[in-house]
């Protein structure tokens, strides 16, 4: 110990003893000197004298002896409250704990003029130690493309570029209808309300799909309809009414004929078969990413595996708040049944973030300013866009920094795979 910590011992009012109890959880065992107890105590009481009330004293006039007599209890909760707060502050910066949630106090001993103790259990994100992070066999995925992947690329390319036409006749899933539907039985629900929507794609509850698809354009009819239990709008969830539905118009989607000007059209291809072609190649390309980052999420596994941690409880719980948001009014117990379910799930993915993050940071994976310039440059490129034009779209949908980390998260892929055996 220098000399200077060893002034500061002697001068600390605060002693801590912090205790490892596993990976993510300290025990603080606080004792406060007395002395420090009765300057807190004397502090809160003429906080307290200030703003008291009493009547026949001026405001901030009242004497010490009347102030304790009548709140001498709560003066003694402002102490402990002020010097627990203390206690915890002081020690996580001085002994730089990374605290998540909240701190739980127990075992408080304390009495007026005397030495205060008490104990602080503390989460604190833990400390990862990788030992080992090679030497896994993994076998990757075969990535192959058939001619089906690419008939249904080329097909959603077509509806794309599909164009919608009225038709004379009734409606077909897949059709855009254009209807107006009135609730009957009088009340706000009563107004004509027009829609439209393409049928099939589960815009609308089925009966009312059903009821317009026995329409042609132009007619009405009043239809028996039942809501769905779990139907979005509390009012109608569960109930059946009576709707007044017209149909209006309806258009169906025309197709392009598959030729080589089609192609054209999609992009720079001479013909059909380059189109194809192309097709096929992104999505193996697309496919063998899949499959590395497979590989890398197996060996991130493989690395939790062997160097086993445990996950802080309250770092769980903030994480199954941002998954799984329950609306106002939610039953409490399938909201925690929910929560339960998905606990196993939200800790694996918790681990995987952290022995990344550590991976990262002791291999020094992180992309430098000039690499990330560089990758953000090959991107445009693909895009048509120059390097600011990039950085000024991806800065403005807040994607800077996620994308900066998957290029990170790419590194540890690789830095893994090169480091085990992958065939």
């Amino acid at each position: 110990m220098s000399p200077a910590d060893s002034q500061a011992a002697a001068t600390d009012p605060f002693d801590v003893a912090i205790k490892r109890e596993n990976d993510y959880l300290r025990r603080l065992d606080v004792s406060v000197d007395p002395a420090q107890v009765a300057a807190t105590r004397r502090r809160e009481a003429a906080k307290l004298r200030k703003t008291t009330r009493i009547k026949g004293f001026r405001k901030g006039k009242v004497p010490v002896r009347i102030v304790e007599e009548r709140y001498g209890p709560l003066i003694d909760e402002r102490t402990v409250d002020a010097l627990v707060n203390r206690a915890y502050r002081d020690a996580v910066r001085r002994h730089g704990l990374s605290a998540i949630g909240e701190p739980v106090v127990s075992d408080l001993d304390y009495q007026p003029g005397e030495r205060l103790s008490f104990r602080i259990d503390v989460e604190v994100m833990p400390t990862i130690k990788l030992a080992r992070t090679g030497g896994f066999r993994v076998k990757r995925r075969e990535v192959a493309v058939e001619d089906a992947d690419i008939d249904e690329v080329v097909e959603n390319l077509r509806k794309e570029k599909a164009v919608l036409q009225p038709v004379d006749r009734p409606p077909r899933s897949g059709d855009v209808v254009a209807v107006a539907i009135r609730e009957l039985g009088g009340g706000e629900g009563a107004a004509e309300k027009p829609y439209r929507f393409e049928l099939g794609a589960g815009y609308a509850i089925p009966d009312v799909e059903n009821a317009i698809l026995t329409l042609a354009p132009g007619e009405e009819g009043t239809f028996r309809v039942s809501y769905p239990d779990d139907f979005g709008t509390d009012e109608l969830a569960g109930t059946t009414r009576s709707l007044q539905i017209r149909l209006d118009d309806v258009r169906a989607s025309e197709l392009p004929d598959l030729t080589d000007a089609f192609a054209g059209e999609v992009g720079d291809f001479g013909t059909l078969a380059e189109l194809r072609e192309a097709v096929g190649k992104e999505l193996l390309a697309r496919g063998e990413r899949q499959a590395e980052e497979e590989v890398g999420q197996r060996l991130v596994d493989a690395v939790i595996e062997a160097n086993a941690f445990e996950v802080p409880p309250s770092l769980t719980s903030r994480y199954l708040d941002r998954v799984i948001d329950a609306p106002e009014g939610a039953d409490p117990e399938r909201v925690e049944e929910a929560r339960r379910s998905v606990t196993p799930h939200v800790e694996r993915q918790i681990k995987r973030d952290l022995v990344l993050d550590r991976l990262i940071e002791d291999q020094g994976l992180d992309l430098s300013s000039e690499e990330f310039d560089e990758r953000l440059s090959e991107l445009g490129k693909a895009r048509g866009k120059s390097l600011v034009e990039m950085r000024r779209e991806l800065a403005r949908e807040k994607q800077l920094d996620s994308l900066r980390r998957g290029f990170a998260i790419d590194n540890a892929f690789r830095f893994l795979i090169d480091g085990s055996d992958v065939s």
